[in-house]
């Protein structure tokens, strides 16, 4: 079994490191030259609740041509980019040209692009659900053990079995789903709870989730999710360390003094003590913005389908404009009261 990782993010680091403890026949981590030129300088270490593992040996390259004789034409590819970067990653996947790809990317639509150059029975859907912090080019920390869930794209869910059985060995706790969809919008349920406000106003989501008005907004946005996967026949999913399904019905049932205290405890211990990933992003300045894959694919989805999303849509405007430089992000932040206006009316 040959495995090749891309991209040399946390987490891209964390499975690569994780599958060549464990001893998988032949594993390459695919990463950028600066990162390469660090894990050949330092041995990649990997820290969960306080104990430091580090990975002797784990085989990096920057380019396919680099690949070593046993990873050449891997069994299987696994993507670790940010869904941004998906279509430039098309040319590295088909030179590696991998019997199979499995997207451990977050968000929604990264399957459809990849399906369209490979065909959906070559892809498998992935979820990752374990929280991971890069401290460092050569060292991680896992701030919440999670797990992985696989869905296939196309094809049968017997044809995962190999792949749960090295993610298994690999210490993930690895969880069969039916339904790609239903898997991967129900991750993007819990991605999106206090991420886009907290980058927009600049705030942390304790903050956000202390003021009852964002809370409802918050609500009102996931509510529009669930709208629009009703409609494409997606259902919402528990996986490992993630009740999606459980905050779903709550969502949908709980009165808001039994909720809201709940979202509090939920989605600030869900993130693992990190602030959220669309805030480091804006605060690095980064141009694009993950959140394209979580509101502005469930807006963009809304549209198609005819199910009204004026949360989403107002959410995914006002972040990307900000991260692309069109809206002055001084606009939003600390202003809980023109975001508010702006989204829910």
């Amino acid at each position: 079994m040959s495995i090749v990782v891309v991209g040399g993010g946390a987490i891209g680091l964390l499975v690569a490191g994780r599958l060549a403890r464990a001893g998988t026949e032949a594993v390459t981590l695919l990463a950028r030259p600066s990162s390469v030129k660090a894990l050949l300088d330092n041995e990649l270490s990997i820290t969960l609740n306080g104990v430091v593992a580090t990975v002797p040996g784990l085989q990096v390259i920057s380019t396919p041509a680099d690949l070593p004789v046993d990873c050449r034409r891997p069994d299987l590819a696994i993507l670790c980019v940010k869904g941004y970067d998906t279509p430039g990653a098309i040319t590295t996947l088909r030179e590696l040209g991998a019997a199979r790809t499995l997207t451990l990317q977050n968000g929604i639509g990264n399957e459809e692009i990849l399906a369209k150059s490979f065909g959906a029975g070559q892809v498998i859907s992935g979820a990752i659900t374990t929280s991971v912090d890069l401290v460092g080019p050569s060292a991680i920390i896992v701030t919440k053990e999670g797990g992985i869930g696989l869905a296939p794209c196309g094809g049968r869910t017997a044809d995962l079995e190999p792949w749960i059985a090295a993610l298994t060995a690999a210490g993930f706790r690895t969880q069969r789903c039916e339904n790609y969809r239903s898997m991967k919008w129900s991750k993007a349920l819990l991605n999106m709870l206090g991420n886009a406000s907290a980058a927009i106003l600049g705030m942390s989501v304790a903050e956000v989730y202390s003021d009852r008005r964002l809370v409802t907004m918050e609500r009102r946005a996931f509510r529009e999710a669930l709208a629009v996967m009703r409609r494409i026949g997606a259902k919402p999913l528990d996986l490992p360390s993630y009740p999606a399904a459980l905050l779903a019905r709550a969502m949908v049932w709980l009165p808001a003094p039994l909720l809201f205290p709940l979202l509090r405890t939920v989605v600030a211990g869900g993130r693992g003590g990190k602030d959220p990933s669309l805030l480091r992003d804006l605060r690095a300045g980064r141009r694009r913005s993950e959140g394209e894959f979580l509101y502005g694919a469930i807006a963009a989805e809304a549209a198609r389908q005819s199910v009204p999303a004026p949360v989403n849509t107002g959410l995914w405007r006002i972040l990307g404009g900000i991260a692309a430089g069109d809206i002055p992000w001084e606009e939003y932040r600390g202003k809980p009261e023109k975001l508010l206006a702006a989204v829910t009316r």
